[in-house]
């Protein structure tokens, strides 16, 4: 298994847009038959800042999730500010 984890800080004003984006691109994700959890939380005390917590079966499968029209249609809008990505592999 194949964790990713995203720390996204928001562009001030589009906390709303981003929630949206952000529960579109679960539902997506989600239905990949590869992705075993696609979960987002937004920090208690810092509006701005959301975290990603996503689990893949391996390598190939985030290359499949980066590959698909949703992953597309999320990174191409600009409602994200700064985004910071890791992967921790797991047994």
């Amino acid at each position: 298994m194949l964790a990713v984890i995203v720390h996204i800080e928001a562009h001030a004003g589009s906390e709303d847009a981003l929630m949206k984006a952000l529960e579109e691109n679960a539902l997506a994700s989600r239905l990949e038959d590869s992705c075993h959890r696609w979960e987002w939380s937004r920090h208690r005390e810092d509006p701005q800042r959301f975290a990603i917590y996503e689990l893949y079966d391996d390598a190939e499968a985030v290359a499949a999730h980066k590959a698909s029209d949703h992953f597309a249609h999320w990174t191409s809008s600009d409602l994200r500010g700064e985004a910071r990505c890791g992967l921790a592999g797991m047994e």
